[in-house]
């Protein structure tokens, strides 16, 4: 990975594998089938997860011109019940690849 402090991006994983960029898209993107081989996919598998690595999903949804974000609006968030549902919104809305943006109303 080329700077520690920062989380790996598909060029680390691209370099760990010894694969181009290309090759990481296909392979993360379950787009690689007669495009490049099952050894290869493997080894692009098994380098993303030794860097721990995940899609940014900003950079992802700006590309794809979505942005997978559901705004949860709560009167107020000083109580306890009203965290409890942005904690969970947050929890499924991560499984299904989407974010969660908060507003505060106290209407």
């Amino acid at each position: 990975m080329a700077r520690s402090s920062t989380r790996p991006t598909s060029r680390d994983v691209a370099q760990a594998a010894g694969v181009s960029q290309a090759a990481v898209s296909l392979v993360l993107g379950d787009k690689w089938r007669g495009r490049v081989s099952e050894a290869t996919a493997e080894r692009v598998r098994q380098a993303a997860r030794t860097l721990d690595y995940r899609p940014n999903l900003a950079a992802r949804n700006l590309r794809l011109g979505r942005t997978r974000t559901v705004l949860l609006v709560v009167p107020a968030l000083t109580t306890e019940f009203f965290a409890g549902v942005y904690t969970g919104a947050a929890r499924v809305a991560a499984q299904h690849g989407f974010g969660v943006v908060l507003y505060p109303s106290p209407e």
